[in-house]
């Protein structure tokens, strides 16, 4: 199920509507994390002192630690967080495409999307700045941080994205009651969107992905052919 909707994902991702969001998102998204990056430089202690030369590279080195792995654990959840004002486009595309009798008829409010984006955003950088120490303390393994990265988001970015999704289709109540009956399959869903976010480049695709393969992942469930 899962390969399958990759597969479907990746033969779509030209669409026209793909690329409207792809372009509109990821400027937005960048835009935000360049203005982060520039005011953590601008208040970024400048007369930090350790008593000796030979350690003031410390200053230097503290800040591109903090945001390279800022940026690497923001970025989903702003990207996310823009794209998500768009989740019904690219739902709607591939439904269209591959599912065209079992349209989502369900009228999402804006309200519902900005509260729902908003909640992802919330929750993805919540949980990733509790992980932070962590985080670090795993560079020193072999392929901890990647493993802790895509534990922590798989739950996360699989819940909110299939959410995103269902809620096209059924009440907020029916969703939460789907998720938890498919809740493995939907894990693996969101693992797989967080490995997308982890990998340099792709990460920029990866909302895009996402929401299409877990449209795809709903449409199975739902069908009972998961």
């Amino acid at each position: 199920m899962i390969g399958q909707a990759l597969n479907r994902t990746w033969q779509q991702l030209l669409h026209p509507k793909f690329r409207s969001v792809f372009f509109t998102g990821v400027f937005v998204a960048l835009a935000t994390l360049g203005l982060l990056l520039y005011l953590l430089h601008i208040y970024w202690p400048q007369d930090l002192s350790f008593g000796y030369s030979w350690l003031e590279w410390l200053d230097e080195a503290g800040f591109l630690a903090v945001a390279t792995v800022g940026s690497y654990v923001l970025f989903p959840a702003i990207s996310t967080t823009v794209m998500g004002f768009f989740t019904d486009g690219i739902a709607m595309a591939v439904e269209e495409e591959y599912y065209p009798h079992r349209l989502g008829t369900r009228k999402v409010s804006g309200l519902e999307v900005v509260l729902g984006s908003l909640k992802l955003m919330f929750l993805v950088i919540l949980i990733n700045l509790i992980a932070l120490v962590p985080y670090i303390l795993l560079l020193f393994t072999v392929g901890g941080t990647f493993l802790l990265f895509v534990a922590v988001n798989g739950i996360l970015l699989g819940r909110e994205y299939f959410e995103m999704v269902a809620i096209r289709h059924m009440d907020a109540r029916e969703v939460r009651r789907f998720r938890k009956r498919f809740s493995g399959k939907i894990f693996i869903g969101g693992a797989m969107i967080a490995v997308l976010f982890a990998i340099p480049f792709v990460n920029i695709l990866a909302p895009i992905i996402g929401t299409a393969m877990m449209t795809h992942i709903y449409h199975n469930l739902a069908s009972g052919r998961a």
